[in-house]
């Protein structure tokens, strides 16, 4: 009898199925790969592998998938991959010990979702290698699950430090839409069946993937409250809707979530770094860097010693430290300054060891608001990222040589194009440069595709100001009611801003 199978469902995975099968070829002794209508290579590449292939009828069902696996499975243990997930090399040795025993036991590994497009690797911790049984079979029509068939038929679980990498996170924003779409109806018919907090969860973040901020609130809301759901994904549900708060200007909403969260939870960096960004906009600066420095120490703490939780949101060190840069500078406190600055330098280097000082130095160029070449344009302009892409307009914001900063916001502006703040600076520098009907022209093609910054606003009617425009006047003051009447803040400003109108124009308000 075998002593390890690999159990797989695909379909066209012809990008990912080799490298799955490539990570735990000198490991697992079968290979069972279900195929569910690939019209590409995924089987020539699977036989390839020496595995066993059978085809089954897709019945929008992944557990039955899943279940005719386990029936094709003769080891004594179980496996369970998907085709864009690869085996840590780092974690065979313990793979290894543990099919060596023979015991009832269902193992948590923790799978780490890469995605470079948020800067945000996700790690959770799923039983995905147990001892095999005719009695184990998986439920749930979608996101489905092995434990409570274990639980019931009397496995201990235990934890294991055995990582599983997932990629298939890490595409566009548009990929990830449709993968969410098509998940949407299992997920409904599931919840519609069994009204359980793990898919009441699975819908929010659905829901959330789509953009449909008013399903995901309320799916969040309800698992949230659940007292069978673990507190790590509880935790998640109220920082989600704190970040959805936040989004939509709706501070009072965004500081009770994100209070809960850590209140649950005060391990997640990534709640931190959200308090840290909301009292950041409240103007409580020095809380905002204390949130900041405890969100980046937790997150280095995660990343060196390993993980040990159910859900985790990793960051990237990149985008904490660039953050905590801007709020050092604008705190004026010089020993996280220099800390993060040093904190930059070994990222740098950590990551490029030929290159790690080179790329550093353009950065002191910016550090110091300095004049810098060509040469260094073109290096500068290469390093700025979406993690660092903030720290940088703050910092050629203050910049004295304007000259070279628009020859950056130029190729800003080609590199970022939907960036609100790169166009902001860019109307900003035109401004200076009494070039004010061009920057016009910039923010009000902001306001006709994006609504979700008064800070535009407020400039474009400045603007009008200047050129006495006064009958440009109005129209704004009345979308800035319309678009931000549930933000006290800027309707407290918008009334202020009238009783000056009042006195300097002849605009009827």
């Amino acid at each position: 009898m075998p002593r390890l199978t690999l159990s797989m469902i695909v379909k066209n995975e012809e990008k990912y199925i080799k490298d799955c099968l490539e990570s735990v070829k000198d490991i697992a002794d079968e290979i069972i790969i279900i195929d569910t209508g690939s019209t590409d290579d995924t089987i020539k590449i699977a036989e390839s592998y020496g595995a066993k292939v059978y085809n089954f009828e897709w019945v929008n069902d992944f557990s039955a998938a899943r279940n005719f696996a386990l029936g094709k499975s003769t080891g004594e243990w179980i496996l369970y991959l998907d085709a864009d997930e690869r085996m840590d090399a780092n974690s065979i040795h313990e793979l290894k010990r543990i099919i060596g025993t023979s015991q009832r036991v269902g193992y948590y590994c923790t799978v780490k979702s890469i995605d470079r497009e948020e800067s945000r690797d996700n790690s959770m911790s799923y039983v995905r290698l147990f001892a095999n049984s005719p009695e184990i079979k998986f439920v749930g029509k979608v996101h489905e699950q092995i434990v409570p068939s274990l639980t019931y038929c009397d496995y201990t679980l235990s934890r294991s430090s055995i990582l599983i990498h997932h990629i298939g996170y890490n595409v566009s924003v548009e990929d990830k839409q449709k993968k969410a779409a098509r998940n949407l109806p299992l997920l409904l018919e599931e919840y519609s069946a069994n009204k359980d907090a793990y898919y009441a969860f699975q819908l929010a973040q659905t829901y959330n993937v789509l953009g449909d901020d008013e399903n995901a609130s309320m799916y969040f809301k309800i698992a949230s409250e659940s007292a069978k759901l673990d507190r790590q994904y509880r935790a998640q549900c109220y920082a989600s809707l704190a970040l959805i708060a936040h989004k939509n200007f709706k501070a009072p909403d965004a500081e009770k979530y994100i209070a809960y969260s850590l209140k649950v939870d005060d391990k997640q960096p990534f709640s931190f770094l959200l308090a840290s960004k909301i009292s950041h906009r409240k103007g409580e600066l020095n809380l905002a860097e204390d949130k900041c420095k405890r969100a980046y120490v937790l997150n280095q703490a995660l990343l060196v010693k390993g993980l040990d939780v159910v859900l985790c949101v990793l960051l990237d060190p990149e985008e904490v430290i660039y953050y905590g840069l801007i709020l050092a500078l604008q705190t004026k406190n010089n020993a996280n300054y220099h800390f993060y600055q040093k904190e930059l330098f070994a990222l740098y280097q950590s990551r490029d060891e030929t290159n790690g000082t080179n790329n550093y130095e353009p950065v002191q160029k910016i550090f110091s608001n300095s004049a810098f070449s060509k040469q260094e344009v073109d290096a500068i302009t290469g390093l700025i990222n979406k993690n660092n892409l903030n720290f940088f307009l703050f910092m050629l914001g203050n910049n004295p040589y304007k000259q070279q900063v628009i020859l950056i916001v130029d190729k800003l502006r080609v590199n970022f194009p939907d960036s609100l703040e790169v166009r902001k600076l860019d109307a900003r520098l035109l401004e200076e440069f009494g070039k004010i009907d061009e920057a016009i022209e910039i923010l009000e093609s902001v306001v006709k595709e994006n609504q979700t910054d008064p800070a535009v606003f407020f400039y474009l009617i400045s603007y009008y100001l200047k050129l006495g425009k006064e009958d440009k006047i109005k129209p704004m003051v009345l979308l800035l009611e319309k678009y931000f009447s549930h933000i006290p803040d800027v309707m407290t400003r918008v009334r202020m801003l009238k009783r000056k109108l009042l006195m300097l124009t002849t605009v009827p308000l």
